[in-house]
């Protein structure tokens, strides 16, 4: 990880063309935007013009999609995705879309095999609260269809 960082210090930042003369704007202007104006003096790399993006600022293969703790980013939906992964070279990313109750056994299954979860949540405190108003609601008295059909010709009578 330590490369990854020196060669991320070592890249400069590559800002858009007259970025400086946008004033309450430059927030918008700070992104980057391919040059395409024909005498454009940072398309033609005029010393002092500032830096354009190529292939030769990248990272080693090696480095590429780690996290800042040098561990592998896996995304994660169910609960079995998780055991073929190795804790020493993987995390956990549990996917946007997945609720709080499958998220809550991802969650306790990663901590029994010591796999890092990069998105924990403190969801226990919901779903135990969910399950008590839900156990807590009175039931309906279930009526047969015995009682139905008998009740429908009493009141055609």
């Amino acid at each position: 990880m330590k490369t990854k960082l020196n060669l991320k210090r070592k890249k400069p930042a590559f800002l858009r063309q007259e970025w400086f003369r946008m004033g309450n704007q430059r927030k918008k202007w700070l992104k980057w935007r391919s040059v395409r104006g024909n005498q454009s003096k940072l398309r033609q790399h005029i010393k002092g013009k500032g830096f354009m993006p190529h292939p030769g600022y990248g990272m080693p293969a090696a480095l590429r999609y780690l996290h800042p703790s040098g561990l592998k980013e896996v995304i994660i939906n169910n609960v079995n995705e998780l055991k073929p992964l190795d804790a020493k070279t993987c995390a956990a990313r549990i996917a946007g879309g997945v609720g709080n109750r499958k998220r809550l056994a991802i969650q306790t299954e990663a901590q029994r095999l010591n796999v890092r979860v990069l998105n924990p949540r403190k969801i226990e405190m919901k779903v135990r609260t969910a399950q008590k108003t839900v156990s807590a609601e009175p039931s309906k008295p279930s009526v047969s269809k015995e009682e139905k059909t008998t009740k429908k010709e009493v009141v055609k009578k």
